[in-house]
């Protein structure tokens, strides 16, 4: 699906992230979007985008776009020469949650799922979805559980399709097909 992060605005509305500005093009003010939408055009739906500057957010509107060999280009209203442009910089793109289509059946957004604790097909419990982080391969769960000390553990999970088992958002739970002693292999592997 798509999104990557949620922010809580004042207003108490979720923001779900679908890309990153990267880079202004040219002199008129147009910048590079990395996308993280599925299919990555799915992002030009919206022509209303709150964008993260170092300030805060900022909501601008998408005047026009392209796409090129090096990726999606888009043009905002009131932006109109590089040096604009270049304050936009790594600067994340996102829409309210309302804004969002509802999912297929079946399927869920990963901003959805932040917060839900996690158990296995046995009924252990894997920890509370705190955040993702993102890899070339696939993105991974991270789940914060803690251990018989009491002391903080952060557990990654491959987010990979059949994953998620299932879903109960009444509970705040989800069944991953996952194993307590699959992570503890992970984590012997890659100590050093």
């Amino acid at each position: 699906m798509i999104d990557k992060a949620v922010d809580l605005p004042a207003t108490g509305e979720r923001r779900v992230v679908l890309g990153r500005i990267r880079t202004a093009v040219g002199l008129a003010g147009a910048v590079k979007v990395e996308t993280f939408t599925a299919p990555p055009e799915n992002i030009l739906r919206y022509k209303t985008w709150q964008v993260r500057t170092a300030t805060g957010w900022r909501v601008l509107k998408v005047r026009g776009s392209r796409w090129t060999a090096q990726g999606l280009q888009v043009q905002f209203d009131g932006v109109a020469e590089r040096n604009a442009a270049e304050l936009l910089r790594n600067s994340e793109v996102a829409v309210f949650r309302h804004e969002l289509p509802p999912p297929a059946k079946g399927e869920f957004y990963r901003d959805d799922l932040l917060g839900l604790m996690a158990f296995n097909s046995d009924g252990q419990c894997l920890g509370q979805l705190d955040h993702y982080v993102e890899t070339p391969a696939h993105p991974f769960m991270v789940l914060v559980a803690q251990d018989q000390s009491q002391a903080r553990v952060e557990r990654m999970v491959p987010l990979v399709k059949g994953r998620v088992v299932s879903v109960d958002f009444d509970l705040r739970t989800m069944v991953l097909d996952w194993s307590l002693d699959w992570m503890d292999q992970i984590d012997e592997s890659t100590e050093l």
